[in-house]
C-alpha cells in the first residue's frame, strides 16, 4: 500500500471538515428547538470479485481480468433537529476511503441536507438534498422518479444520496398532495471534479411533478406525474391482507427519448449488420412513443416470523426475444475470432461497439421478463439468513446473492456470496466480473 502523500492528506482533512462540519456545528440557540437528534457509524466493507472465465464479453480474458480485492472504509453521519413551530433540519453525510491496490481515495458524499417549513398545519415546504422514495416494489419501482429508481440492480451497500429540490406537500383530510421541481445540476465526474468528489452526482436534467396519495377501500394509492424532457406518469396500488399478507403492484409509463432511441437503433445495426450485411429493422421498444413498465408482487410473513418476498417484473423498454437472439450470434463470433491472435485488433473494436450497445439497452436488465424474490429468516437472536434471485424469465439466467448477518445492539457483522448463473449465451452469463465475495462490520457511535 502506498503512503498516504501530502496533498492527499489535506484532501483527507478537507473531506472530513465538509462531511461533519455540519454536524458540529452548536444550533442549540436556535429558538424553538425541541428535538435533537443526532448519530454516527463507522462500516468497513471488503469485497473479493473473481471474474468469469470464458464469457462473451471477455473471451479468452480478452481484458486481463483477475482477481481484485477492494476495501472501503465508511464514516455515515446523520442529524434532525425538530422545532416547536414544525419545521427541521435534516442532515446525513458519507465519507468514504477506497483502497483497491492503488493510492487510497478518499471522497464524501452528502446525502441529504434540506430544510422542512411548516407555514400552516397542513402545509409543508422542503428546500435542499432530499431522499424521495416513491412505490411500495422492494427490488425497484416502475413509477419512481429517477431513473436509478426503476433499475434491476441498486447499490444498498451505501446510504442513498438524496437530490437537490424544492417540495411543497399539503395535507387534505383523505388524501395528499405534493409538487416538486429538481433543478438540472451538472459537473464533470472525475478525479479531478471537486463538486463531484465532495458534494455528490450531478442532476442531468431538470424534473418536476406532481403527486396525490391517499387510501380508497382500505388500499394505499398514489398517482404520479412528472416532465423532465419527457412526460411520465405512474401508479402505486399497496394492500394489507389481515397479519400476514401484503399486495402490491406499481406502473410507470413514460415518452421515448428520441435522441436515445436514434444512438440504441444505430448501435444495434452496428452490430447486426456486421454480422450478417444486412440492416435490420428497428428496435421495437424505441418504435413506440412510449415504453411501459410494470412491477406486481407481495410480501407474506410466517408465523415464525421468516419473510418471502416474490415481483415480476415487465420491462417494456427492453429487447423482445427474436432482437436477442440476433444478437447473440455476434457476440458468438467474438468468441471465435479471439482464438486467433492476429485478430485482437478486430475483437477489441466489436467488444467496444457491443460494451456500447449494452450500456445504452440498460443492462443488466436488457429483456422484457423478470422474477425476483427475496426470503428472510432469524435462526436465532441477532443472526438472520437472507436469500435473494434476479432470474430473466426470458434465458433462464440470474443472479443470485446469500447474505449471513448478526446484529447487535451497537454492531452488525455480515458475510455476503454473490453469483450470476445461466449460460454463456444468456444476460447474466455476459457478466464478466460479478462472482463476488463480500464481507461487511458496522458499528454505531
Amino acid at each position: 500500500m502506498n503512503k498516504l502523500k501530502p496533498c492527499l492528506f489535506w484532501n483527507i482533512l478537507l473531506t472530513l471538515g465538509l462531511g461533519l462540519g455540519f454536524l458540529i456545528i452548536d444550533i442549540t440557540g436556535c429558538s424553538g428547538q425541541v428535538v435533537p437528534n443526532t448519530a454516527f457509524s463507522v462500516q468497513n466493507c471488503w469485497e473479493l470479485s473473481i471474474p468469469a472465465l470464458p464469457s462473451l464479453l471477455n473471451p479468452g480474458n480478452f481484458l486481463q481480468l483477475e482477481p481484485a480485492l477492494t476495501g472501503g472504509l465508511l464514516l455515515n453521519g446523520e442529524g434532525a433537529w425538530i422545532f416547536a413551530n414544525g419545521g427541521r433540519l435534516v442532515f446525513a453525510d458519507t465519507v468514504q476511503l477506497r483502497l483497491d491496490g492503488n493510492e487510497p481515495v478518499v471522497s464524501n458524499r452528502l446525502n441529504e441536507l434540506y430544510f422542512t417549513l411548516n407555514p400552516s398545519d397542513c402545509f409543508f415546504l422542503d428546500v435542499g438534498k432530499q431522499v424521495l422514495n416513491t412505490g411500495a416494489g422492494f427490488f425497484l419501482n416502475p413509477a419512481g422518479l429517477w431513473p436509478e429508481q426503476t433499475a434491476v440492480r441498486q447499490e444498498r451497500a451505501t446510504p442513498p444520496e438524496g437530490k437537490v429540490l424544492l417540495r411543497g406537500e399539503y395535507l387534505f383530510p383523505n388524501l395528499t398532495m405534493a409538487v416538486g421541481w429538481a433543478p438540472q445540476l451538472a459537473w464533470a465526474e472525475d478525479g479531478d471534479a471537486v463538486l463531484w468528489k465532495y458534494f455528490g452526482s450531478p442532476q442531468k436534467t431538470a424534473l418536476t411533478w406532481a403527486m396525490v396519495s391517499g387510501g380508497f377501500a382500505g388500499t394505499d394509492l398514489s398517482v404520479l406525474f412528472s416532465y423532465g424532457g419527457q412526460w411520465k406518469t405512474g401508479l402505486n396500488l399497496a394492500k394489507v391482507w389481515g397479519d400476514q399478507l401484503e399486495t402490491h403492484c406499481a406502473i410507470g409509463w413514460e415518452e421515448r427519448d428520441e435522441s436515445q432511441s436514434r444512438q440504441l437503433n444505430k448501435l444495434f445495426c452496428a452490430l447486426v449488420e456486421e454480422e450478417t450485411g444486412a440492416s435490420p429493422p428497428p428496435l421495437k421498444a424505441t418504435t413506440a412513443k412510449g415504453s411501459l413498465k410494470a412491477l406486481f408482487g407481495g410480501h407474506y410473513t410466517f408465523t415464525g416470523g421468516e419473510n418471502l418476498i416474490i415481483e415480476y417484473f415487465y420491462n417494456g423498454s427492453g429487447l423482445t426475444r427474436k432482437e436477442w437472439e440476433r444478437v447473440l450470434p455476434y457476440l458468438t463470433t467474438n468468441t471465435v475470432l479471439a482464438s486467433e491472435a492476429q485478430n485482437y485488433p478486430v475483437v477489441a473494436a466489436r467488444l467496444q461497439r457491443a460494451i456500447a450497445f449494452f450500456a445504452e439497452a440498460g443492462f443488466p436488465g436488457l429483456l422484457r421478463h423478470y422474477g425476483m424474490i427475496r426470503f428472510y429468516k432469524e435462526f436465532r437472536p441477532h443472526l438472520a439468513w437472507e436469500q435473494m434471485a434476479i432470474q430473466n424469465l426470458v434465458d433462464q439466467s440470474g443472479l443470485a446473492i446469500f447474505r449471513l448477518s448478526y446484529e447487535q445492539d451497537r454492531y452488525s457483522l455480515a458475510f455476503e456470496v454473490q453469483i450470476p448463473y445461466g449460460k454463456k449465451e444468456s444476460e447474466f452469463g455476459l457478466l464478466t466480473g460479478e462472482r463476488q465475495l463480500k464481507f461487511q462490520i458496522n458499528a454505531g457511535l
